[in-house]
């Protein structure tokens, strides 16, 4: 845990001609500060009643980097760019192959904790694929995890004679020559070997996320896309945009996303798994036999009416509301449609103190719910947005927390009710990118009646720099994380920790009026 050490920079091990390259190395824990948005002064040390501890774990994007249906190759030219609105600003890492095994380093630490429940808030996977979402299942399960038996085919090798990626064999590139990163002979075969995960061991929830299901969690798949269907489970891999200028390439790859996949491309092992999934083949997969609860949490309704919202209670007390904010016309910030909102209405209407506390919990965070994307201009309200959503929360008492991700960061924000009180937002930041985090909530309720809800963020226990034991899952895991500190693309090393009161902070809720 992060009270006990955290992680800094530590040697610099290469220099490019724009930045250093860290190693990590550990360095002091830090120390629970307390918020005073609602309660004034610290949490009283004793005399607490533990309520229940939840785990969050979010942003895991498991990618299968080989896919002919990734725009991986537009980031040299659309990021930051007018035109691409960020579409590709966030589509290559080049830590991506080893996604599976820093989930599965953080997994291996969770399962370690005293959990009641663990609460995953999507972006699982990276690309809507069904190869994706069953290696996804088998890192929290336990199984088989292989996500090609074809091993790694995609721009990071050698023989692409494309120097703008990361390539870790012996060759220049653009990373190294800038950045300092290094050379790991033997990696790519490494990381894309299957290999077995233990799973997480206790009960967890699951929540869908934009990238579990719209291409490059942006464009919406479906029947009438069968030409980006037969793209992504083909044999070839574009590596270039077709023609040169494409002003609106957004708004073009909402509407056709395989217009911008249709450029010169190289051949690939075609790998069935690639196939897109549904809402329905997310619920339906979570399904199985040895869930912990049954689906992890979706329902029979879910499977049967198409929906991905539920209610589970993990312990007496607590009631866990977990929504879908993804919008099926693509983009990718959220909104929900008006029946679940409904339905939302329905689960906080008239909560009484003797009924649950509550905490909510989605993919998108308050800041980001505003996509109405494919909205009928006749029908503007078929969508709700996150002022609707907030009345909601904040007009029931019983709503102490609300539990997000998507923006890769660590986030607290405080929503205050009429009467003084009100919930905690709290948004971790992705397995994915630095700082490569989950989180634990400790619920407790305060001898006044009051509650504190301890945060705490967690490391996974994967050494802080890469030893000598090469290509093992946790040196592998040890890697990837290297790698999001020093990938300056994405500015790994910028505000994604987030601040002393976003970080291990004890949040305290005043009693309830009667």
């Amino acid at each position: 845990m992060t009270v006990e050490r955290t992680l800094a920079a530590g040697a610099v091990v290469g220099v490019g001609t724009a930045a250093p390259y860290h190693q990590l190395r550990y360095a002091a824990g830090e120390i629970h500060s307390t918020r005073t948005d609602f309660v004034a002064g610290p949490a009283p040390q004793r005399g607490q009643t533990h309520i229940a501890t939840l785990g969050h774990l979010t942003d895991l994007h498991i990618v299968d980097p080989g896919t002919p249906a990734r725009l991986d190759f537009a980031m040299r030219t659309g990021a930051g760019t007018p035109g691409w609105g960020g579409l590709v600003d966030w589509v290559f890492r080049p830590q991506e192959t080893l996604a599976p095994h820093a989930a599965a380093a953080m997994i291996r630490t969770l399962a370690e904790l005293d959990l009641d429940v663990c609460v995953v808030t999507g972006d699982n996977i990276d690309n809507a694929q069904v190869n994706e979402l069953t290696a996804y299942l088998a890192l929290l399960d336990g199984g088989r995890v292989e996500l090609s038996s074809h091993g790694y085919h995609g721009p990071q090798r050698l023989d692409w004679a494309d120097p703008w990626y990361w390539r870790p064999d012996p060759g220049d590139d653009r990373y190294k020559d800038l950045w300092g990163f290094p050379t790991h002979p033997g990696l790519l075969e490494a990381a894309a070997a299957e290999f077995t995960a233990p799973g997480l061991g206790h009960p967890w929830l699951a929540c869908l996320g934009n990238h579990d299901l719209l291409v490059g969690g942006t464009a919406a798949t479906g029947p009438d896309r069968a030409d980006l269907s037969a793209l992504a489970v083909g044999d070839s891999k574009p590596v270039a945009l077709p023609g040169r200028h494409h002003p609106q390439a957004l708004q073009q790859f909402l509407a056709d996303p395989a217009a911008l996949l249709s450029g010169p491309s190289r051949p690939v092992p075609a790998v069935p798994g690639r196939r897109f999934t549904s809402v329905a083949d997310f619920v339906l997969a979570h399904s199985h036999a040895h869930a912990r609860p049954a689906g992890h949490g979706f329902t029979a309704a879910n499977h049967q009416n198409g929906t991905a919202y539920y209610t589970y209670d993990p312990v007496p007390g607590l009631r866990l509301v977990v929504l879908n904010t993804d919008n099926p016309h693509g983009h990718w910030d959220g909104s929900i449609d008006r029946p679940q909102l409904d339905w939302l209405a329905d689960q906080l209407r008239a909560q009484g103190p003797d009924d649950p506390l509550i905490v909510l919990a989605s993919h998108h965070a308050t800041s980001s719910l505003r996509n109405g994307y494919g909205v009928c201009p006749d029908h503007p309200g078929e969508r709700a947005y996150a002022d609707e959503l907030l009345r909601l929360a904040t007009g029931c008492p019983n709503v102490i927390l609300w539990l997000n991700g998507h923006h890769h960061a660590n986030r607290v924000v405080a929503h205050h009710r009429g009467d003084g009180g009100g919930l905690y937002e709290v948004t971790t930041a992705a397995i994915a990118d630095w700082p490569v985090q989950a989180r634990t909530l400790q619920i407790a309720r305060e001898s006044g009646g009051g509650l504190c809800i301890t945060s705490t963020l967690i490391d996974h226990l994967a050494p802080a720099a890469p030893g000598p034991d090469r290509h093992t899952s946790p040196w592998l895991a040890a890697l990837h994380r290297e790698l999001a500190y020093n990938d300056a693309v994405r500015a790994g090393r910028t505000g994604a920790v987030g601040g002393a009161l976003d970080r291990n902070v004890r949040l305290r809720l005043p009693a309830r009026s009667t």
